[in-house]
């Protein structure tokens, strides 16, 4: 066997079975918990690769790429995305989606409401120009592990990396479990 061999055989494993980011495909619905404040400003790819600036500083950005896009507005979001079965995991959610954000911003347009009292729930349908997205949010209190970890995000999580283009991850992410908790039937007899 070559030396080639052995490096794509290892490139090719997974240190991982999923990845560290939240990604939607068409049909998808997925639940998250917010577990710190997000970073927000404009982001334009520029030969493949974000670039990142803080709210006021659009001017640092070009206004047009090589495929005439212009520059987006994000929100990057570390959070808790639930598993169907088993643990869920700590991810990081990037938001350019003008849907996503006018729902999230009316979400949580109740002043007497925080972040944290919301389990939110995402679902994608379609694909390229027709993919529409639709935002619910559950009032449900957050789960203790996931209050736990919201007090040392910071110490996993930098996003502000994401504004040098660095890798926001600094420290391997503890596993953590939460349930979601289940809704009491009440025996209703329909």
């Amino acid at each position: 066997m070559s030396n080639t061999d052995n490096i794509f055989d290892f490139l090719q494993q997974s240190s991982s079975s999923t990845s560290d980011y939240v990604k939607f495909n068409d049909g998808d619905k997925k639940s998250f918990r917010i577990l710190a404040k997000p970073v927000t400003g404009y982001v334009l790819f520029v030969d493949g690769k974000p670039q990142r600036v803080k709210p006021d500083n659009l001017k640092e950005l070009p206004q047009k790429n090589e495929r005439d896009e212009k520059p987006k507005t994000f929100a990057a979001f570390i959070v808790y995305e639930y598993a169907d079965n088993g643990p869920g995991a700590v991810k990081l959610w990037e938001v350019t989606q003008k849907s996503i954000i006018n729902q999230l911003a009316l979400l949580f347009s109740d002043k007497d409401k925080h972040w944290t009292d919301y389990q939110i729930v995402v679902t994608r349908l379609g694909q390229g120009l027709e993919t529409k997205y639709n935002v619910t949010g559950i009032q449900a209190p957050m789960e203790e592990t996931l209050l736990a970890f919201c007090t040392s995000a910071a110490q996993y999580i930098d996003l502000e990396q994401l504004y040098a283009g660095e890798n926001p991850f600094i420290k391997e992410l503890p596993e953590l479990e939460a349930k979601t908790q289940p809704k009491p039937s009440n025996d209703l007899p329909f």
